[in-house]
This record gives C-alpha cells, sequence and structure tokens, in this order.
C-alpha cells in the first residue's frame, strides 16, 4: 500500500511532520495553509467520532484491542472523508488563515483593502484549534527537567533493579520505565491499595479491560474529556510484585500495535513520551511534556 506524503495526513505532534510543516511553509505558504487547514478539520471529526463512540452498546466487550480496531477504523473514515472533499470546514479555516496572514502583512483593514469580510470560526473549530495547538506544543516543546527530591530517590533505588529486565525488552533506559512509573503512581504516593489495604503494584496505571484474567481492583482516577479533567471510578490491574508489574508493562507495549514507535528509543525520553501519547496511554493533553521531563531528571541525576 503507497503511504502519501502529504502532511495533512499526519498528526502534527509528530515532530518530523511538523518539520515538514514548517519547511513547507517557506516554500509554499498556501499550500502549507491547506494542509494545516485539513488537520483542524480532521482532529475535529476524530473528536466527533470518539464522541460517538463513548456512548457504547449495551453488551458490547470492553477490551483494549476492541477499542484499538475500533480507533483504526475511525480513523481511516475520517482520513476517507478529509482526502474526499470533507465537509467544507478546512476550505473556510484555510480562507480563515490566509486572511488573517494578509491583514497581518499589509496592516491594512479588510474594507479598505478589497478583501471580502470572513466569517467568524464557529465554536466547535475554535476549540478543536486550540485542542490541536496545546497537543502540539505540549509533545514537540523540549521540557525542562525537575530536580528530584531526596524523599524520591529511595522510590527510584526501589525501582530500578525490577525496570532493568523490562527495559531491555523494549529497547529503552531504564530510567525511561522508572520515570512513567514515578508520573502514574506520583513517585508512589498514590499507589493503588485494595479496600483491605493490600498494594496492587499498578505502578503504571493499567486498567483492567475486558481481556485481563488477573486480580483486579476499582478506585477513583482522573481522565480528560475535551481537554477537562473529571473524576471517575475505573478497574485497574492488581499483581503480586513489584516486577510482576514491571512485566505486565512491558508485555503491553510489546504486544499492541499502538506503541511501537515507544519501542527502541534508547534514552530519547522525548521520543518515548510522544510515541506513548500518541498511541494514547492517556487522556491528559500534557502528558507527554510531563512524562519526557521526569525522565530526562533522572536520566541526569
Amino acid at each position: 500500500m503507497q503511504v502519501s506524503r502529504d502532511a495533512s495526513n499526519q498528526l502534527a505532534i509528530d515532530p518530523n511532520a511538523t518539520e515538514r510543516l514548517s519547511s513547507l511553509a517557506r516554500s509554499n505558504p498556501k499550500e502549507a495553509i491547506r494542509q494545516v487547514a485539513s488537520q483542524f478539520e480532521a482532529i475535529l471529526l476524530n473528536q466527533m467520532m470518539a464522541s460517538m463512540r463513548s456512548n457504547g452498546f449495551d453488551g458490547e466487550e470492553d477490551s483494549s484491542e476492541l477499542g484499538t480496531y475500533r480507533g483504526m477504523l475511525d480513523q481511516q473514515m475520517v482520513n476517507a472523508m478529509v482526502q474526499g472533499g470533507g465537509t467544507g470546514l478546512a476550505e473556510m479555516l484555510a480562507r480563515q488563515i490566509e486572511g488573517v496572514a494578509r491583514i497581518d502583512k499589509t496592516a491594512t483593514p479588510a474594507a479598505s483593502s478589497g478583501m471580502l469580510p470572513l466569517p467568524a470560526l464557529p465554536a466547535a473549530a475554535a476549540k478543536a484549534i486550540r485542542q490541536y495547538a496545546e497537543a502540539a506544543g505540549t509533545a514537540t516543546a523540549a521540557p525542562a527537567p525537575v530536580a528530584i527530591p531526596s524523599e524520591r530517590q529511595a522510590f527510584v533505588s526501589t525501582l530500578l533493579p525490577h525496570a532493568g529486565q523490562a527495559a531491555e525488552r523494549l529497547g529503552v533506559a531504564p530510567e525511561l520505565l522508572v520515570g512513567h512509573a514515578a508520573l502514574e503512581s506520583g513517585w508512589g504516593s498514590r499507589s493503588i491499595r485494595h479496600p483491605d489495604g493490600r498494594e496492587s503494584y499498578n505502578l503504571f496505571g493499567i486498567k483492567a479491560g475486558g481481556a485481563w484474567r488477573g486480580e483486579s481492583v476499582a478506585t477513583l482516577t482522573t481522565e480528560y474529556v475535551d481537554g477537562k479533567a473529571r473524576k471517575q471510578v475505573e478497574s485497574f490491574r492488581s499483581y503480586p510484585s513489584l516486577q510482576a508489574a514491571f512485566d505486565d508493562y512491558a508485555k503491553l507495549l510489546e504486544g499492541s500495535r499502538r506503541y511501537q514507535r515507544a519501542l527502541n528509543q534508547g534514552d530519547n525520553a522525548q521520543g518515548f513520551a510522544v510515541a506513548l501519547q500518541q498511541g494514547g496511554y492517556a487522556t491528559d493533553p500534557a502528558y507527554a511534556r510531563k512524562l519526557a521531563g521526569v525522565a530526562q531528571s533522572l536520566l541526569a541525576r
């Protein structure tokens, strides 16, 4: 199957796609605007599909595999719709962007320059643009490493020996896995426990979907819906030990097509974090920046 190099088919939070768009903007600004507008339209359509899917159906099995294939199908449908002419939103966005660019360049009011006034963007489109910009910024901006307080050093020292084997399987530095565990568990302060107080050792916030056959525990967690944080109760996997938690984490990333880009990143904290966010590991729009910052701090210590 031939893959198009048109950047409008790619997420702009992919650093390579962003660089290509930047280069295109210098050589062919009008085409760059068209491709960016197409991305905005695709993101809005994806959000609409996700919103419809979130309603679910009675009797439908809740499994990560089913969700993955549904997401792939939705993405293909959106791509086909956008490439087939879309809804007209991309054209309107392109006109809006071109109009703003002309106003900025000439510093002349639209009426006096002979340009027709452009319609205001719909609220839904403006919201999609804001969320798109936030996601692109959090994924591509270089995170600043944060200092690790002395009381957190014990957490790192405890987990590093368990992270080694899993990190070798995934082709990444052990510090990246410990950083991920630190972010998900609040450096061990938000451990998921059973009602009787038993530790679940779920360091990575892995949920217990329909395919999970092990022990599980329900707890309150934060999910982001349409960019807003929302508290809800979810079921999470429970393990007998720290090593079992790292082994299952490695198995999850190895076996999922969504996270293949996260593999073999070595000590590239930024690449690892962006790949996990793109794969849908978490709903927090700033997840990649947070994870990369923690992991880089561990690498630099």
